[in-house]
């Protein structure tokens, strides 16, 4: 296969957004900083909060975790009692511009507008080009600043009608908080791809990726925001309207196996319930004798719960994280070496053992071959590697670090390979057919194209569609 747009790459991004107004007038930058504290899992790499209040805007954006990010001094000068935030994670390019750091904000005609966006464009391209030929200049490669410039050559007469042409216009995913003047918009993209939910209590309005953001602010009953919804929160009130239908939602199904907080409701679902239900699964299948269950931590541990009462083996704890190093997943480079930095080796529970080691997937295998030779090297006797989701075989287009083909270890090789590759003593993966079961009906609601190489026409361009057509990776007849 030809490789993909280099442009294209650069872009893709996986974030956390918040959203807050105080209903009372107070500041709402502590608040909208606790929250994407809660949401620091969705990116890394940078963060930003814009705020708005009697003395206008106030911004501070900058490189590093919300903690670095910002300090008491800062959070002080961030008055007003509305604001949006973002929490960043690119997967290629030059994650080191400045100008990629959200939120985005003009000045224009219609004012003061920042916007904050999750999610991934796939006719980017197009819509830079077409913007670029008619004069606009982008200063981030960020496809986040497209919708800026849409919001204002839209010809609508009112917000409304504006993000109706918008979403027209643009393929992919998104969930997009925008803040104009003291007014705040919320939207999903019509699939759905991206969570996005809300709630208020007495004292605020507060609308984030995550329901854990929310619990910030003392909200524990919300609402998601449905596929193609457009929400306005104006002088205590909420206005919601539907501008956008499409023929199937795509929500993204790696939230629940991965990305999304265990304590998070995402899509409906109960993450941590959802992630112990998959481990339990995979045990049904389990062939060989074990002696231990093991998680990767943190991302293997509801799992492996779930594993470990379905075989009726012990689980132990034979890896234990290094809190002060971040997800080796959604680190730019170099993951082999954080593995041995972050994962901390307990040769008790390992020593003469049979394993079974529980993770939630595989991707490019550099982090579960690193783990099995730590494991080894501690004296396990037997390493079986147990991944709780279907063989990731094709690309994400929609905004998961899920790269080229070429990089996915499960796309090119049978199980019998996977195993040496990886050093382990067996290999299995929870079926795509039973991870579907998991789901039930609403998994028709759910994008498996990570596990299929099958993509949603309405969702992609005809190059990708093209790309992947008759593609069938060996490994998916095994598994």
């Amino acid at each position: 296969m030809e490789p993909l747009n280099p442009l294209f790459l650069e872009m893709r991004e996986f974030c956390g957004i918040v959203g807050a107004v105080s209903k009372k007038g107070k500041d709402v930058s502590e608040l909208l900083y606790k929250s994407l504290f809660t949401l620091q899992h969705r990116g890394q790499e940078s963060a930003g909060i814009v705020t708005f209040g009697e003395s206008g805007f106030n911004t501070h954006r900058g490189f590093g975790q919300v903690k670095d990010v910002f300090s008491k001094d800062i959070l002080k000068e961030l008055t007003g009692h509305i604001g949006i935030g973002h929490t960043r994670y690119s997967t290629f390019g030059d994650y080191r511009n400045v100008n990629n750091i959200q939120p985005l904000f003009v000045s224009s005609r219609e004012g003061f507008m920042a916007v904050a966006h999750n999610g991934t464009l796939t006719n980017y391209d197009e819509l830079r080009a077409e913007l670029e030929e008619n004069g606009y200049v982008f200063h981030s490669s960020t496809d986040s600043e497209i919708f800026l410039y849409l919001f204002l050559i839209s010809e609508g007469n009112n917000p409304e009608e504006k993000f109706k042409e918008i979403m027209k216009k643009v393929k992919g995913a998104y969930s997009l908080l925008f803040l104009i003047n003291d007014r705040l918009y919320f939207l999903r993209d019509p699939w759905g791809f991206r969570p996005l939910v809300f709630g208020e209590s007495e004292d605020y309005f507060v609308v984030a990726s995550e329901t854990a953001a929310l619990k910030q602010a003392g909200i524990n009953v919300y609402e998601e925001v449905q596929p193609g919804d457009v929400g306005i929160y104006e002088g205590h009130n909420l206005k919601i309207f539907n501008v956008g239908k499409v023929l199937k939602k795509e929500q993204c199904v790696f939230e629940l196996i991965y990305f999304s907080r265990p304590d998070s409701i995402i899509f409906g679902e109960n993450v941590y319930r959802f992630r112990k239900e998959c481990g339990e699964r995979l045990a049904m299948r389990e062939k060989r004798e074990i002696d231990i269950v093991m998680p990767v931590p943190d991302s293997g541990i509801p799992a492996s719960v779930g594993y470990s009462k379905a075989l009726g083996k012990p689980l132990e704890f034979g890896l234990m994280r290094s809190h002060f190093t971040g997800r080796s997943f959604i680190e730019p480079s170099e993951r082999d070496k954080k593995v041995r930095m972050k994962l901390i080796p307990i040769q008790e529970a390992l020593y003469g053992m049979r394993i079974a080691l529980i993770d939630d997937s595989l991707v490019r295998g550099t982090t579960s071959r690193e783990i099995v030779k730590l494991l080894r090297e501690n004296g396990a006797k037997e390493v079986h590697l147990r991944f709780a989701s279907p063989p990731i075989v094709a690309p994400c287009f929609f905004g998961i670090d899920i790269p080229t083909v070429e990089e996915l270890m499960a796309s090119s090789v049978k199980l019998r390979d996977l195993e040496e590759v990886l050093d382990a003593d067996s290999v299995q993966y929870l079926p795509l057919k039973v991870l579907k079961d998991i789901l039930g009906q609403r998994s028709e609601e759910f994008c498996f194209s990570c596990f299929s190489g099958l993509y949603n026409p309405e969702t992609v361009g005809e190059g990708i569609l093209s790309r992947f057509k008759g593609y069938h990776p060996r490994i998916l007849d095994e598994v």
